[in-house]
């Protein structure tokens, strides 16, 4: 071996180790992940333990965990099945050609207006209605007013947007004290 200027005992030189990192450094994504799962099972402990209650239940007391997890599915499966009915009727076909509304409001002109004739959700009374039976059962029942339906195809050269709107030739439907 060879003295050289670098190596004070001669030989090859050997590079100084660094020190080495603490273990978190060193596994960052393992850290976090184990971190979220001792959180998770904390927290899983602190809700499964929850407040101390007594072994038995006074009179009028709140249901016991299973009937308030029985309801609570209970609950969410008629949400999906309301939402699953609510999807299907506006994925209906048009129920009929589009429809002419007219609509006598007391201290206004009359006024009609054009709407298409598709399926609708009726949230009121959680049911899927035509245009035709959704525009009825929203008609306003107070003194005075009357909604009118008519298909278009049976109202033909009937102008909407006429102010006051001319009465319907065919009406299909009617609601409201002030209709004849």
């Amino acid at each position: 071996m060879v003295n050289t200027p670098h190596s004070p005992r001669g030989g090859r030189h050997q590079p100084t180790a660094r020190p080495r990192r603490p273990w978190p450094a060193r596994h960052k994504i393992l850290t976090a992940v184990l971190s979220f799962i001792a959180l998770f099972v904390i927290f899983a402990i602190a809700g499964a333990l929850g407040s101390p209650k007594s072994s038995a239940p006074a009179a009028g007391s709140s249901p016991s965990p299973k009937v308030t997890r029985a309801a609570t599915a209970s609950k969410r499966v008629a949400r999906n099945a309301l939402a699953a009915a609510v999807n299907a009727c506006y994925k209906r076909p048009n129920a009929s050609g589009d429809i002419y509304v007219r609509m006598i409001v007391p201290g206004l002109p009359a006024q009609a207006q054009q709407l298409g004739g598709e399926w609708a959700w009726n949230h009121t009374l959680n049911k899927c209605q035509t245009s035709v039976q959704l525009t009825i059962s929203a008609a306003p029942m107070t003194p005075g007013n009357c909604t009118q339906v008519g298909y278009v195809a049976d109202n033909r050269g009937y102008n909407p947007n006429a102010t006051p709107a001319r009465p319907l030739k065919n009406v299909v439907a009617q609601a409201g004290p002030a209709c004849d």
